[in-house]
Parts: structure tokens; sequence; C-alpha cells
């Protein structure tokens, strides 16, 4: 077995978990994905380096995620490495008065509760953005009209060489749904993220009112990986979406949610082929209806 080999070969360097041949749809919001050839949730940044460089010497593919919310894994499984950071790189720190430095693999929601505890305010539009820090702010995560990158002040990163490298606001480039990191492509160690003093009960409720909002406009009790696709110029994606009659459309086991438009949610069974057709059918028709090609948000692995 490809996986089990490759697994003891980096259990001699890796500090942290490996498993052989895992599946995936364990580690992924949609609850779908084949196996896995091995997945390392390293232990710490050092433990990530020597992960690194051990790939380098056995020439094994690999791919990073956080807590898998945004990714559609492909039934076949993934060949090669996943590196999944959620569980690990978790520290979270007041680096100075009004700036917190977090570890890319804490779970957004819980570094949003963590500054709000602090009297620090600027990450409530994020407070019910699923995932891991790392992900959100590699993606650029936005919501009620904040992003990301808008309060981000440094980030620390690897190459895949195993070469730290840290960039200001500036340098991240974060633009719509994407910035450096995933151009380069890096793999994000922590940010900085500069916010700013307010009464901890007023910053609760603001928090409090974007989860309500959330829970109110998407269908959060079904498994699904967020918008499946980027708002196109000229309104929002669900709402071609809606207008072209296709919500409570279906394939297999996965349908667009009758809630919000621009979600397909795995109704129970749905397979990856499933979503995929899904999405192909919403794109043609409303391209057909309006002339507005949909572009996926929802990151593809594997196959």
């Amino acid at each position: 077995m490809v996986g089990t080999s490759l697994a003891l070969r980096l259990r001699e360097t890796v500090r942290g978990e490996v498993y052989a041949d895992e599946p995936m749809w364990r580690h992924t919001s949609f609850r779908i994905g084949g196996p896995a050839d091995v997945l390392v949730v390293p232990r710490d940044t050092e433990d990530l380096v020597g992960l690194l460089h051990a790939l380098a010497d056995v020439q094994a593919p690999f791919y990073v995620i956080g807590a898998g919310t945004n990714l559609l894994v492909m039934d076949e499984g993934v060949r090669g490495v996943v590196i999944k950071l959620a569980g690990t790189l978790s520290d979270i720190a007041l680096e100075d008065e009004c700036v917190a430095r977090c570890g890319a693999g804490v779970h957004l929601p819980a570094l949003c509760r963590k500054v709000a505890s602090w009297g620090l305010a600027g990450l409530e539009f994020a407070s019910g953005i699923p995932g891991t820090v790392g992900g959100a702010v590699a993606m650029n995560a936005a919501a009620y009209g904040s992003s990301m990158g808008e309060i981000v002040r440094s980030v620390s990163a690897l190459t895949y060489e195993g070469e730290r490298v840290v960039l200001d606001r500036e340098g991240l480039a974060a633009g719509v749904k994407t910035t450096r990191v995933l151009q380069e492509p890096l793999v994000l160690l922590e940010a900085e993220f500069a916010l700013r003093e307010d009464e901890p009960q007023a910053i609760v409720q603001r928090m409090q009112e974007c989860l309500e909002e959330r829970s109110r406009k998407q269908p959060l009790s079904l498994p699904s990986a967020g918008c499946a696709f980027k708002n196109p110029t000229g309104g929002g994606a669900g709402r071609f979406i809606d207008a072209a009659g296709l919500k409570g459309a279906r394939v297999g086991g996965a349908e667009v949610s009758a809630l919000h438009a621009n979600f397909i949610v795995n109704t129970g069974g749905a397979t990856a082929r499933d979503v995929l057709s899904l999405m192909e059918r919403v794109r043609d028709a409303v391209y057909e209806r309006f002339g507005v090609v949909l572009e996926p948000e929802v990151r593809v692995l594997g196959g």
C-alpha cells in the first residue's frame, strides 16, 4: 500500500499525527471525499518544516488544508500527502495593546471570542465564518462589508521549500477571495491583526447579531462547503441562481439550498461527482439565462 509505506517513512521524521489511507470525508464540512494516501497533522512549526523537507526528499506531492470548510475532495481520494493545520499552530496572544497574534490552525470563531473578551473590536464580521484563521486569511474571507485583508497587520508563512517569509498588509496582496498565500503558494503559519478598543459587551452584541443573521439566511443544519460560487460583477451569485429557478435542484444527494441558492448541501450520501454535476448545471443555466459566468469558490482536491 502506497499510503502505508509513505506513512511509515514520514513517521521517522514527524512528531505529529500521521495517518495512512485516511478517509477525507472525516476532515471536510461537506462530509464528502475518498481516502488520502497520507494525512499529517504536524505538532508545531518546527515539525512542519521537517515535514516539508521530508516530502522534498521522497518527492511526494502534498496539499495544505485548514479545517476543510471550503473544500470538495473527490470520491477517488487524494494521491500524496494532505497536511492539515486545524488543531495545530493554535496559539493566541496579545502582541500589543490592539494587536492580536494568532496561529494559522486556530478556529476563526474561537479567535473572535478571545479578542472580544480582551475588549478588542474589528473581527465581529468573522464570528460566524467556519474554518481556521489560516484559511480565512489565505482566501481573504469576507462578510458584512468587511474582510480579513483589511485588519491583517502582517503574516508569517513558509515557502514549500521550508523557508520562512514575513508579509505586511500590502505584501499580502489581498484581493477578492485570494491573497499572495494562495498565488505563490505559501503555507501560512500565523497572522497579526490590528484591532481597536471597545467595550466587550458591545463587541459580543455585534457578534451575536452577525451569528443570528447568518443562521436566518444560510443552511447551517446540512453539510456544505459554504458558498459554491464567487459573487460576479453585478450581484450576488445566489440571486442569479435563484432567478434561474434552481433552488431545490438536485443531483443525487447534492441539492441547491432552498434557503440560500449559492449553497449546495449534502442531503445525505452525496458524492463529489454529484456536487460537480450540480455545479455544472447551475453554471450552464445562469449563463444561458443571464450571460453571467459563475466561478467556483469551492476548492476541489484529488481525483
